[in-house]
């Protein structure tokens, strides 16, 4: 889903990265397509932390009986131009198996709108998949995020930020292929708890695809906690 973290830049900032999981897809046992991962959605902040991050996750489908667990890394340059994440989880839809599955992603600040350092605004790409029963989950994520923060005395700070995006899956069963998509859109909040440890919460909803199709279904809650083991140089 996400991992966030906060660290001190310059004396007088606060660097907030957002190192989300991709949201992923799994073929449930009954047969019923679910699109993504569930219990982590699609979240992105427009802000990268140099350094790595890392993060454990979890959440929820608001309406699916699904949940997950997962966990993440982010490492971007001390430029912070850019930013990459991957992570790994255990998704259990209903009443069948856990399923693992995986995601990365990559974020890029644009510098095109001059609104000073407390506004951001990133393109962001990722992909995913998972695998169940023979049958074969892709999913892809482009989009865009819009974020402001505000720091709150030397380490710590909150953000929140808005990500419109486009959700296309395709699941392989063999001889059956199905693939589709929708716009989606997600909000997220980071919070610093103590130095070098973040908290992230965030929800997913938008456009969904008919039950049974391959692409989103429902809306997705999640809550992340992450913590920064270095900076960059």
């Amino acid at each position: 889903m996400l991992m966030s973290c906060f660290t001190n830049h310059a004396d007088r900032t606060v660097l907030i990265s957002t190192a989300a999981i991709l949201c992923l897809a799994l073929s449930t046992a009954s047969g019923r397509c679910i699109a993504q991962m569930p219990g982590q959605p699609v979240i992105q902040n427009a802000f990268s932390n140099p350094g790595i991050t890392v993060g454990l996750n979890f959440g929820r489908a608001t309406e699916e009986d699904a949940s997950g667990f997962a966990g993440a890394a982010a490492w971007a340059p001390a430029s912070g131009k850019f930013l990459v994440s991957g992570g790994a989880g255990m998704v259990k839809a209903g009443e069948a198996d856990g399923v693992f599955a995986w995601g990365a992603r990559a974020m890029l600040p644009i510098a095109l709108l001059k609104l000073g350092d407390s506004f951001g605004v990133a393109a962001f790409a990722g992909v995913g998949g998972a695998s169940e029963n023979g049958a074969n989950r892709l999913n892809a994520t482009p989009g865009a995020t819009i974020g402001y923060r505000r720091a709150i005395g030397s380490s710590r700070g909150v953000s929140v930020y808005a990500a419109p995006f486009y959700s296309w899956s395709r699941i392989d069963a063999g001889d059956v292929a199905a693939s589709g998509g929708s716009f989606r859109v997600s909000f997220g909040v980071d919070i610093t708890v103590v130095r070098s440890i973040g908290l992230t919460v965030g929800y997913e909803t938008g456009g969904q695809v008919d039950e049974g199709d391959a692409g989103p279904l429902g809306d997705v809650f999640g809550v992340g906690l992450s913590y920064a083991l270095r900076r960059a140089r």
